[in-house]
């Protein structure tokens, strides 16, 4: 296994991808050609929202973080995987987004306190949900640092 590596500073994020348990090998992937902030991109296809979790907005603690985390891990491509709806209220297209390799970027978010799990729907929800359970009671992360 890789060790993921997220300075909390607002200076800058080094960051290394590493094996989720969430994965998807086979997803149709996408060239990134933007990212917008730590939960949205720009792909060949359109806008994308990650579909497994909300990252702090402009101005809020650990926007940078989050951000430059997604930049890191998105790099020129991402694999999608479909949730169970195609797009939200502002007509992005909502995917759970994937590394070229495939693993979890909403995971490592996640993980890593730079995001919090979704909560309304979609099929990996609970395992999300687990997972940010963990990183706060572990005090992981710029969401959940002591």
């Amino acid at each position: 296994m890789l060790v993921l590596v997220i300075g909390c500073s607002t200076t800058g994020v080094a960051l290394q991808e590493y094996e989720t348990t969430l994965r998807c090998d086979d997803c149709p992937a996408l060239p990134v050609e933007r990212v917008i902030d730590g939960d949205t991109l720009d792909t060949g296809a359109g806008r994308v929202r990650l579909f497994g979790v909300d990252t702090p907005e402009r101005g809020e603690q650990c926007f940078n973080q989050a951000t430059r985390a997604l930049e890191e891990l998105a790099g020129g491509k991402v694999k999608v995987e479909v949730g169970p709806r195609l797009r939200d209220s502002n007509g992005r297209l909502l995917y759970y987004v994937y590394t070229e390799s495939g693993n979890s970027v909403d995971e490592i978010l996640v993980l890593e306190g730079l995001a919090r799990a979704w909560t309304r729907d979609g099929q990996h929800r609970d395992f999300l949900n687990g997972v940010e359970a963990d990183a706060l009671a572990a005090g992981t992360g710029c969401l959940w640092q002591r």
